[in-house]
């Protein structure tokens, strides 16, 4: 297994996708494989974002991580306002 294709089943891993269950994933560790190859300027310019595109679209797939507005809110009832009212 060489650099690309390392790389591209490490960010699959961290996605938590398998490219046994994924057909996305499959694609992208073909894509990934052909960059390995060394092709030629052009192909590996097309190679290249349809490899970015597919990571884009499994990104995409990812629940959103909600805990961010949790740690939001919290903040937000730990410090309130306590400005004059106004007359």
């Amino acid at each position: 297994m060489r650099a690309i294709e390392r790389a591209a089943r490490s960010e699959l891993a961290a996605l938590g996708v398998s490219a046994g269950s994924s057909t996305a994933a499959r694609a992208a560790l073909e894509l990934a494989r052909r960059l390995d190859d060394g092709p030629g300027d052009r192909s590996a310019v097309m190679l290249s974002r349809e490899l970015r595109l597919i990571f884009a679209d499994l990104r995409g797939r990812q629940p959103e991580d909600a805990s961010g507005d949790v740690e939001e809110f919290l903040a937000r009832i730990a410090a309130p306002d306590v400005g004059y009212a106004e007359d």
